[in-house]
């Protein structure tokens, strides 16, 4: 897809310029993407755009010290993930009675009002943790990747990455362990 936005830019030198920015950088535009829609798909869309945007408007992306461009393209996707958050927000709710099946009779409308709630909680929890330590929890949960990956990819160090998936998993213990004696 980034050939569209390869497309529309202007001289070979700038598309050069951003396929190889693409390719270095594509995996971590997509780990911010993630760790806010928590959808693959969307999260792809949004690195996608972000790369639309950057074409669109190639002087603001060339015209930033190229020190400063990861910085730059990590604020456009972090800014169109909220907005794909925020629209996937207002969206009405389906209709329930959709979503049937054999097993409804079996299990009781509290039952599933009350794993939501817990799972909904859990979910506010883990976006409300500090960046550094839910992309190094997401990584490692999502994407499988090892210490070293993580610690690559987050541009960190081995035992930094371990000590925030450690940290991650403690604050994670915490919250449950408080939930359950509510």
């Amino acid at each position: 897809m980034i050939s569209a936005s390869l497309a529309i830019l202007e001289t070979d030198e700038q598309r050069n310029e951003l396929a190889g920015f693409y390719n270095k950088s594509r995996k971590r535009l997509y780990a911010i993407a993630y760790s806010k829609l928590h959808d693959s798909a969307s999260a792809e869309d949004a690195v996608q755009e972000t790369f639309l945007r950057i074409a669109d408007k190639p002087e603001n992306f060339f015209g930033v010290p190229l020190e400063k461009r990861q910085s730059y393209a990590d604020v456009i996707v972090r800014n169109i993930s909220y907005d794909m958050l925020r629209e996937k927000i207002n969206k009405p709710i389906e209709n329930l009675d959709d979503y049937e099946s054999e097993t409804a009779t079996e299990i009781s409308l509290e039952d599933i009002v009350i794993d939501n709630e817990n799972a909904q909680a859990l979910i506010v929890f883990i976006r409300s943790m500090p960046d550094g330590i839910k992309d190094a929890l997401f990584l490692k949960t999502v994407h499988k990747a090892s210490g070293a990956e993580i610690a690559r990819l987050l541009d960190i160090s081995e035992e930094a990455a371990r000590k925030r998936l450690s940290r991650a998993r403690s604050m994670i213990k915490e919250f449950l362990e408080r939930r359950s004696h509510e």
